[in-house]
């Protein structure tokens, strides 16, 4: 009976404690999170803050910050950005007041803002210093995460402008010249009338290397236009420093703009080489005069090269014209060479050759004389 009474015991003993352990897991599943701290908003620093100095200015580019700290879309009022500007040993002062830049488009990851910064006198004269340049985006409670990174130029004069820039044609483009000064010069080329759909080599804009570092050599020539379009060019002039660690590059503001149309009135260059040979052949026999001459390299010329006119006049015993040049050929003749059936062994004569593009512009000519001949 004892023995019952103990066991029934133990039974609702174990029940109990089955009961209580089951409540307390549940009462552990229901417990809430331990509570998170609320976002601060703070914009995500710049990191890829650039800065090119024309002239006197500084033009400073960025992505603005488009998400917080938290990796949170901005919401709200537009963060506020504080640039400031810093000479070596020197604090980073602010360069005017905060502004707001709106925020970029989601879909442009390649969206930039600029602010530019106009240098005051005493940093466009003198030798020239490291300047350093960072950004620092805040919240609407006035907080920042840090400021962007370095971005560095220098102070100090720039190089002088391009002056007296000008256009002329050629058979091979347009040459652009300007005044000699130190500094290498580039130019930018800017297309008029584009094609509807450019190709790499139809760019509407583009800038051009001249490789111009010293006084001497002060012109280039422009052999990627095309005929009969106009083209607008301006130039700038530029140099490089090295400042402590960086490679700092400085340039003029840019010149006064030209325009300028290549047309196609240039001939092309004129043959060289010219000879002529007379000789007897056949029975009877029968005489004749072959003639050759150097091929013209078309590579470059804005009209394709139609062919070569040839030319003859008889001369006299004293080497004067007894009668008007004449023209061999009825089309231009294709290769460097001719066959002259016609000629008499007994006369002396000038022959001249010269070269027709597509447009009819023909070059200046390349001249022999056969003296007569017997068999």
């Amino acid at each position: 009976m004892d023995l019952s009474r103990r066991s029934g015991r133990s039974t609702v003993l174990n029940l109990g404690y089955l009961s209580l352990s089951a409540a307390l897991i549940l009462s552990g599943c229901a417990s809430p999170a331990p509570p998170q701290s609320p976002s601060l908003k703070l914009p995500q620093p710049v990191r890829d803050l650039s800065a090119s100095r024309v002239g006197n200015t500084v033009e400073l580019r960025f992505t603005p910050p488009a998400n917080s700290t938290d990796k949170l879309a901005l919401r709200g009022p537009t963060p506020s950005g504080q640039l400031c500007r810093q000479l070596p040993h020197q604090p980073c002062l602010p360069v005017g007041p905060r502004t707001s830049v709106p925020t970029p488009n989601p879909n442009d990851l390649h969206e930039l803002a600029t602010f530019t910064d106009t240098l005051p006198p005493t940093l466009t004269q003198g030798p020239p210093q490291l300047l350093t340049y960072r950004i620092e985006f805040f919240s609407p409670a006035n907080r920042s995460a840090g400021p962007s990174n370095q971005a560095f130029t220098a102070s100090g004069p720039t190089p002088s402008p391009v002056e007296n820039l000008h256009a002329e044609g050629s058979r091979l483009g347009i040459i652009l010249q300007w005044a000699p000064s130190p500094g290498e010069v580039i130019l930018r080329r800017e297309n008029l009338a584009p094609p509807a759909h450019p190709t790499a080599h139809t760019q509407p804009t583009e800038w051009l290397q001249t490789n111009d570092s010293n006084t001497s050599q002060a012109s280039t020539l422009d052999t990627a236009t095309l005929p009969d379009t106009p083209y607008s060019y301006v130039a700038q002039r530029r140099t490089t420093l090295h400042l402590s660690t960086h490679a700092i590059e400085l340039r003029s503001p840019l010149s006064t703009p030209i325009t300028y149309t290549l047309q196609r009135t240039y001939p092309p260059p004129a043959p060289a080489g010219l000879t002529a040979a007379g000789y007897f052949s056949g029975t009877p026999s029968t005489f004749a005069v072959d003639l050759i001459w150097q091929p013209i390299t078309e590579t470059g010329l804005i009209t394709p090269l139609a062919g070569y006119n040839l030319y003859r006049e008889q001369l006299s015993a004293a080497g004067e014209p007894t009668s008007p040049r004449t023209q061999l050929n009825s089309s231009p003749i294709p290769q460097p060479a001719f066959h002259d059936a016609a000629a008499n062994p007994t006369s002396a004569y000038r022959y001249s050759v010269t070269a027709i593009d597509a447009k009819g512009n023909q070059s200046s000519a390349a001249t022999v004389i056969l003296q007569p001949s017997t068999p």
